[in-house]
């Protein structure tokens, strides 16, 4: 072999490594970036042609680096991907009530002078705590009037040397179980019965509960009404506050789904994103059916693998800001 020959040949072999993708002699030279842009994300099933093309594009860097201590930090948390239920659901309006079985309607025993008022419309008052005194006309002995239930007085028609006769001089009312009563119009009646699970809501407040008592509104009204409890410990809910209840009405099992809010927006399509060790991934998804809680996974997660549930925004943002081209 000529000396010519010869350096040609090593000039060819060196070319590659100084220019990555150059094309020599029929052969390309792929770099480790570049056979990364072609790897398959874990659980990604194979599409073919243009799409796969597109998906691999917009995702052939998405994977950032957090170290675990400041993950946590951060409140990120994860869950492991597996199998669940999708619930069908029908929605219903409604209001709170007080349950008529916590109200009290106080009446003298013996009537007769009322010489003492110990408590006063909207007074927080014990079982057994004393409202007012009574003179009784009979025997003219002075005996207390005292709450039956704990709860506040919620009205007063009581008043210091009237005589209380067989009228109410106290209504009280305890708060701390309230009845959501949602209207059910002719239309859904059959998707409605005792024994559904409902979560109610009425602004940033939900309370999961039981539909117990389905009856007919009354009055002509042209529905009738579900009614499901609210245990209310912490009167944090009032009467008459306007409703909304999720009813689920059939359940599905279904092989994986993700919780909503694991999944974010990223470059118009749907991911959530897969802890891999210290590395997250945005691993784009098709979906399914959605309950409002979880979200059926069709493709893009396999069972077992854990995925981004609390803040997963953080890392949606971190993308984002960096397109994942650092670590932390």
């Amino acid at each position: 072999m000529s000396r010519a020959k010869k350096i040609i040949q090593r000039v060819l072999l060196i070319l590659p490594l100084l220019f990555p993708g150059l094309s020599v002699a029929g052969q390309t030279h792929t770099t480790e970036t570049e056979q990364n842009r072609h790897d398959n994300y874990p659980g990604e099933q194979v599409s073919h042609g243009g799409e796969r093309a597109h998906r691999e594009h917009k995702f052939r860097e998405s994977r950032i680096q957090i170290p675990d201590k400041t993950a946590h930090k951060a409140g990120i948390r994860t869950a492991v991907a597996g199998p669940g239920t999708i619930g069908e659901s029908v929605t219903l309006y409604g209001k709170t009530a007080i349950d008529h079985r916590s109200i009290s309607h106080v009446r003298a025993r013996y009537p007769g002078t009322l010489v003492a008022i110990e408590k006063g419309l909207g007074d927080l008052v014990e079982k057994g705590q004393k409202l007012a005194a009574i003179e009784s006309n009979d025997s003219l002995q002075v005996y207390p009037l005292v709450a039956p239930i704990r709860g506040q007085v919620i009205d007063k028609q009581a008043s210091l040397g009237e005589f209380s006769g067989e009228r109410v001089l106290f209504t009280i009312a305890n708060y701390s179980r309230l009845w959501a009563e949602l209207r059910v119009f002719p239309g859904r009646r059959d998707k409605i019965s005792r024994g559904q699970r409902v979560s109610i809501s009425a602004g940033e407040r939900t309370f999961d509960s039981t539909i117990t008592s389905l009856a007919p509104g009354g009055n002509g009204q042209p529905f009738a009404i579900a009614r499901a409890l609210i245990e209310n410990p912490d009167n944090l809910w009032t009467t008459d506050l306007m409703v909304q209840g999720q009813v689920v009405t059939s359940e599905n099992r279904v092989p994986l789904v993700v919780e909503n809010r694991a999944l974010q927006p990223l470059r118009e399509t749907t991911v959530v994103f897969v802890k891999v060790g210290q590395t997250y991934e945005a691993r784009p998804l098709a979906l399914g059916r959605s309950d409002g809680t979880v979200t059926e996974v069709l493709s893009g997660l396999t069972v077992g693998e854990r995925y981004v549930t609390e803040n997963s925004y953080l890392i949606k943002a971190d993308f984002e800001k960096s397109g994942a081209a650092h670590s932390h």
